[in-house]
């Protein structure tokens, strides 16, 4: 019997090796691109890197694409992109889109309307400073315009027809001799025509590099001045004649102005003495210190820190979106700080309209009006002038008045609806009262007064003396104190 011979299967063939996807170029040639781009700002080719990238980055999306088009056609299959190239692709599409919307910006406005400090200086270069003197004649009963974008201002009097004008310059450069360039390029500029005379600082004249030019300015004490200043801080001392006054960021200091005041101030404080015409400021001013005007004071804005006024002989005007107040005339003094408003020494007619102050005047005399939504309200008559009409109306708030002997209000009318009202008369005092309260009790120094209590309402009536002011009080919630001084 013939037997079959066993062979065994053949063996498979082996797996090729796994195919090895060759790695693009593109995405490491796009960033070598822009690398040596920032290496070659940073080694001092001054072009405007920003502005180039806004407007040429479409270029390097090309680039990419053409180097994997020749990749595929003459280099067989290539790998996809990875998550680490989308994100950088991403990336890149959002810069390209920002640097292309924000490069015609100009970023020196951007940062003084924003407010930014000056403290990025060193890291622009090295800081070089200069000094320069400028003078010539000024014609008789002139005008100076200042202009000045970056850079302190100090105006005093001159002897003389003449202007001149120390310079102290200070600016950042890589080098000494950039720097001597950009100084050259930034010589203020005086410009006269007729009877106007313009000092431009000139610190653009370098293009985008910092320059700051601190000028201090003789002119005769005569000559109006008008100073237009992006940044820095401003003085007027001596002045005979008008002051107008444009600063986005700074203090302002005056002394000694014998004309209007006219100021308009972003951000900065404001200390002004002896003023005899009128002031009118307006802005977002942090704090504001007036002291022996002659004139009428006028503020409108915001105000963040503290309003002093003291020796005001004509009207004061202070309105924000939170106050609003009209006096005749501050002898005496008035503080308007974020939570109250104290005052002393005020003539009538007087209007204190707040939404969320205390409210404390002494020797208030003529008439006198207020009303605070939230606030504590004291007053204390005083003062030469005749009897008024006094009025005081506040949501949530205690009101304590004080009337005094001599002068007292024709009429007072107050109304609370949640608080506590104290009533301080002298004992010889003459007036007729009305009082009521819807939850709270009543009580009074005075025997005539007529205190009837029902269901937990309180009314007072009566007549003290001859009677001659009137005086009715309501509150909806809260005591009512009639008392003796």
């Amino acid at each position: 019997m013939a037997t079959m011979n066993q062979y065994p299967p053949a063996a498979p063939p082996p797996a090729p090796p796994p195919y090895r996807y060759r790695r693009s170029i593109g995405g490491p040639l796009v960033l070598i691109i822009i690398g040596g781009l920032f290496l070659a700002h940073n080694l001092g080719w001054r072009f405007p890197l920003w502005n180039w990238f806004g407007h040429w980055w479409p270029l390097l999306l090309i680039i990419w694409g053409v180097i994997a088009l020749v990749e595929h056609a003459f280099g067989g299959r290539r790998r996809g992109l990875g998550g680490g190239w989308v994100l950088l692709l991403v990336l890149l599409v959002i810069l390209g889109v920002t640097a292309h919307y924000t490069s015609g910006y100009d970023w020196g406005n951007v940062r003084d309307q924003m407010q930014m400090d000056d403290d990025f200086g060193p890291i622009l270069g090295n800081a070089y400073t200069y000094e320069d003197t400028l003078e010539q004649s000024f014609p008789a009963h002139g005008t100076l315009r200042v202009v000045s974008d970056r850079g302190a201002v100090n105006i005093t009097p001159s002897d003389g027809n003449t202007i001149r004008v120390v310079v102290h310059k200070k600016l950042y450069a890589d080098n000494q001799t950039n720097g001597d360039k950009y100084n050259s390029a930034t010589k203020p500029q005086i410009t006269v025509t007729g009877d106007s005379v313009v000092l431009n600082a000139n610190t653009n004249g370098a293009g985008d590099h910092n320059v700051a030019s601190d000028m201090d300015i003789l002119v005769p004490a005569g000559a109006a001045v008008d100073i237009a200043s992006k940044r820095g801080d401003v003085t007027v001392n001596d002045r005979k004649a008008d002051v107008k006054i444009t600063l986005q960021h700074g203090d302002i200091s005056l002394n000694e102005i014998a004309g209007p005041v006219q100021i308009s101030l972003e951000k900065g404080s404001l200390r002004a003495t002896q003023i005899e015409g009128d002031a009118d400021i307006t802005g977002h001013i942090d704090d504001v210190t007036l002291d022996q005007v002659g004139g009428a004071v006028r503020l409108n804005g915001d105000f963040y820190d503290d309003v002093r006024l003291s020796q005001i002989a004509k009207s004061v005007i202070f309105k924000t979106s939170r106050s609003d107040i009209e006096l005749a005339a501050v002898p005496g003094s008035i503080e308007i700080s974020g939570d109250e408003v104290r005052a002393d020494q005020l003539n009538g007619p007087s209007r204190v309209m707040t939404s969320s102050k205390d409210i404390h005047l002494e020797n208030v005399a003529g008439d006198l009006q207020v009303q605070s939504n939230n606030g504590d309200v004291e007053v204390t008559t005083g003062g030469n002038q005749p009897p008024g009409k006094m009025s005081v109306n506040t949501e949530h708030g205690d009101v304590a008045l004080t009337l005094g002997a001599k002068n007292p209000p024709d009429k007072v009318d107050v109304a609370t609806r949640h608080g506590d009202v104290t009533l301080t008369l002298p004992p010889s005092a003459g007036f007729q009262i009305t009082a009521g309260t819807r939850k709270g009790d009543i009580s009074s120094d005075f025997d005539t007064v007529k205190v009837n209590q029902t269901n937990g309402t309180s009314q007072a009536n009566g007549t003290v003396g001859n009677g001659n002011s009137k005086l009715q009080v309501s509150t909806d919630t809260g005591d009512i104190k009639i008392v003796k001084s």
